[in-house]
C-alpha cells in the first residue's frame, strides 16, 4: 500500500471515530468532541476536528491542563468563511481586482453587514456612496452604489463563549450555577447533554461569555460581531457622514471651447460662453439652497486636442466630482475616457451621437440618445393614442425619415389600423377628409420633419378639422417643428398638435425673469439658438445645485427636475452609466394654449 493511499485511509478512520455532536450555546452553533480515552492529546484532538490547538485552547482554556475521558471539548461549528458563504448561499465573497464602483441591487435577506462583508467595505463607505441609503431605508430591490475591497483591518470587541470544568459541589443545581456564574439553565444543560443534573463530585462544563478586543477585517469578522460593533452607534455613523457630505464641497469643471484666444471666436464659441453665462445665473439664484459649497472651475480647451491633453493632464482636474464636456467628438472622447479612468462624473449635455456610455458607467447623457429618446416617444404614443387610427402622410422629398420609420415600423407590429395617402406635390383636402369615417378618432402623422412638408400638412389639415365636426383630429409633429413656430404656430393650433422634443421652452414669465437677469449681469441679450443655450446652462446649473448641492448623487432615484428648457431624470443603461430618460410632449391647442407635459 502506497503512502498517499495509507494517509487517506488514516484519516477516513479517525474521522470514523471522533464522536462530535453539535449544540448551540448562547445562539452561538459549536461542535463538542466527547474525549475517547485518558491518553488523548490536544495535538491528535485538534487533527480529529480539523482546528489548531490555539483555536481549542482558546475556547477551552482548561483543556491546557490535560484531558479526560468522556470530557467534551468545544470548537465553533462554522469558520468565519463558512458563515460567510452561508449568508449568501456561494461558496466565496465577492473579489474584484481593483477599487472601482459597482451597482448592485439589494436581494433578500441582505442587509448592511452582510453586504459589508460580502463586497469587503465598511458601513460608513456604503453610507457614504449612497446618500439615500440610512439605517431604516434598506429594503430589497434597491440600487445602491458599492466600491469592492476598500475596507481596512479595525479593532473589534467581539464576545467568545469559553467552556470551563467545574467540579460539582454540594447543594449544586444547574439553576443555582447558571445564577451563580450569568449564564442560562438551558446553555448550561446544554454544554452537559449526558447529565440530567449535576452530580456531586463529577465535572461539568461552564460556558462562560467573555469579552476580548482583536484586530480583523470584514473577510474574517462574523456577522454577529459586525453587527455587534456597529449596531449601538449606526445612527451616530450615519449623521456624522450626512454632516460631513454638507460641509464638503463640490468641485465642478466647465471643460469647453470657449476659444477666448482668438480676437473674433466662432458662433458656437459663444453658445458656450452664454451655457457658462446660464450656470453663473442658476449658481447665484440658488446658492442660499445649497447645504454643500459648490466650486465652478472653467477650462477653455481652445477647441485644440493638445490643449484638451493639457488641461486633462493637471492635477487640478482630478479633484472635480463631475465635468461638463463639449460636443466636438474627439475631445468628448478624451474627456470621457478622462472620466472613466478616473471616476469622475462626466456630463455630456450638448450630443446625443456619442455612444461610449454603452461602455462606461462614468457617464451622465443629459441628452437623451436617439434609441431611448424613440421608446420614450413610443410609449407615450401608446397610451395618448391608444383608440386613434392613424393617418400617413408620405412626402417622398422629405429630409428627415429616421424617426417616422421608427414611428411606422412600431405601429404596424401593434397592427395599428392604418392608411397612407402621398403628399405628392399639394396635399388636396378632399382626399385627406375621404378616408375618414364619421365617429372615429385620427392622428395625422407626416414622414417628414421639414417646413415645406409642414406647410403642405398644415394647409390640408385646417381645412378637414373645420369640416369634419364628426371626426376627432390630432396630429403628431416632431421637434424640429419649433424651428417652425413663427410662421406657423397658431395652424399647429387649429389643428391640435402634439409635439415631442428633448427641449422645449414655452417662453412664459420664467424665460423672462432669465433674460432680465442676464441682461442686468451681462448686458445685451442671449444668443438665439434651439435649444437656447444660456436657459440650457441655467437648467443644467439649477439641477447640478438641487442634486449635489444637496448632498444627493445624481442618479436613477432622484426626482424629476422640471427646468425652464430642459428636464432631468434619470435611467441606468446596461453600462452603468446614466441616461436622461425625460422628454417633453408639447400639445399646442384648439384653444390656443400651449402645454408641456414631462414623460418621465
Amino acid at each position: 500500500m502506497n503512502t498517499v493511499m495509507a494517509l487517506i485511509l488514516c484519516l477516513l478512520s479517525v474521522t470514523a471515530t471522533a464522536q462530535v455532536s453539535h449544540v448551540t450555546i448562547a445562539g452561538h452553533a459549536f461542535r463538542a468532541y466527547e474525549v475517547e480515552n485518558n491518553k488523548e492529546t490536544l495535538y491528535g484532538i485538534a487533527q480529529k476536528l480539523g482546528v489548531s490547538q490555539e483555536e481549542i485552547l482558546r475556547f477551552n482554556p482548561d483543556v491546557s491542563q490535560g484531558v479526560q475521558k468522556k470530557q467534551l471539548v468545544f470548537v465553533p461549528a462554522k469558520s468565519a468563511a463558512e458563515q460567510v458563504s452561508q449568508a449568501f448561499g456561494q461558496t466565496e465573497t465577492y473579489t474584484v481586482s481593483s477599487a472601482k464602483s459597482i451597482r448592485h441591487t439589494i436581494a433578500v435577506g441582505e442587509n448592511l453587514y452582510t453586504l459589508a462583508k460580502r463586497f469587503n467595505v465598511t458601513v460608513e463607505g456604503l453610507f457614504s456612496a449612497n446618500p439615500k441609503l440610512t439605517p431604516g431605508q434598506f429594503v430589497p430591490g434597491q440600487e445602491i452604489k458599492v466600491t469592492p475591497n476598500t475596507a481596512m483591518p479595525f479593532y473589534y470587541d467581539r464576545t467568545v463563549i469559553r467552556f470551563h470544568n467545574y467540579k460539582v459541589q454540594s447543594g449544586d443545581s444547574y439553576s443555582a450555577l447558571a445564577a451563580r456564574y450569568g449564564v442560562t439553565q438551558a446553555d448550561l444543560q446544554a454544554a452537559n447533554p449526558s447529565m440530567s443534573k449535576p452530580k456531586k463530585g463529577k465535572n461539568i462544563v461552564i460556558p462562560r461569555p467573555s469579552t476580548e478586543r482583536v484586530l480583523g477585517d470584514m473577510q474574517t469578522i462574523a456577522l454577529d460581531d459586525l453587527q455587534n460593533y456597529y449596531e449601538p452607534r449606526l445612527s451616530e455613523i450615519h449623521a456624522t457622514i450626512k454632516s460631513q457630505r454638507r460641509s464638503e464641497a463640490v468641485n465642478i469643471g466647465l471643460v469647453l471651447p470657449f476659444q477666448l484666444h482668438k480676437e473674433s471666436a466662432p458662433r458656437q464659441a459663444y453658445l458656450y460662453t452664454d451655457f457658462y453665462k446660464g450656470m453663473l445665473l442658476a449658481l447665484d439664484s440658488a446658492a442660499a439652497t445649497c447645504t454643500r459649497r459648490i466650486n465652478l472651475h472653467v477650462w477653455d480647451t481652445e477647441h485644440n486636442l493638445n490643449v484638451t491633453d493639457s488641461l486633462l493632464a493637471l492635477p487640478k482636474m482630478r479633484e472635480m466630482d463631475l465635468i461638463i464636456a463639449p460636443s466636438e467628438p474627439q475631445q468628448l472622447k478624451r474627456i470621457n475616457k478622462f472620466g472613466t479612468d478616473n471616476q469622475i462624473c462626466v456630463l455630456n449635455c450638448f450630443t446625443a451621437k456619442n455612444e461610449d456610455y454603452l461602455e462606461s458607467d462614468a457617464i451622465v447623457q443629459v441628452n437623451t440618445p436617439s434609441p431611448l429618446f424613440t421608446e420614450r416617444v413610443l410609449e407615450w404614443f401608446d397610451r395618448q393614442f391608444a383608440d386613434y387610427e392613424v393617418i400617413y402622410l408620405i412626402d417622398s422629398s422629405g429630409d428627415d425619415k429616421e424617426a417616422f420609420t421608427a414611428i411606422q415600423q412600431h405601429l404596424s407590429a401593434k397592427s395599428k389600423p392604418s392608411v397612407s395617402i402621398n403628399v405628392g406635390g399639394e396635399l388636396s383636402s378632399d382626399n385627406l377628409s375621404r378616408q375618414m369615417d364619421p365617429a372615429t378618432k385620427y392622428v395625422v402623422i407626416p414622414s417628414s420633419s421639414s417646413k415645406e412638408t409642414l406647410r403642405k400638412v398644415v394647409k390640408a389639415l385646417k381645412r378637414v378639422k373645420e369640416e369634419r365636426f364628426d371626426c376627432e383630429i390630432a396630429m403628431l409633429g416632431y421637434p424640429e417643428y419649433v424651428l417652425y413656430l413663427k410662421d406657423h404656430q397658431t395652424e399647429l393650433q387649429d389643428i391640435d398638435t402634439y409635439l415631442f422634443s428633448r427641449f422645449f421652452n414655452s417662453k412664459g414669465f420664467r424665460t423672462r425673469d432669465i433674460e432680465a437677469a442676464y441682461k442686468h449681469w451681462f448686458g445685451g441679450e442671449m444668443l438665439s439658438s434651439t435649444p437656447n443655450m444660456g436657459i440650457y446652462g441655467f437648467d443644467t446649473g439649477m439641477y447640478l445645485i438641487k442634486t449635489l448641492g444637496q448632498g444627493i448623487d445624481i442618479d436613477e432615484q432622484a426626482p424629476l427636475h422640471r427646468g425652464v428648457q430642459t428636464s432631468f431624470k434619470f435611467q441606468r443603461a446596461s453600462s452603468g452609466s446614466l441616461l436622461n430618460r425625460a422628454i417633453d410632449i408639447v400639445h399646442f391647442s384648439t384653444d390656443h394654449k400651449i402645454t408641456t407635459y414631462v414623460n418621465e
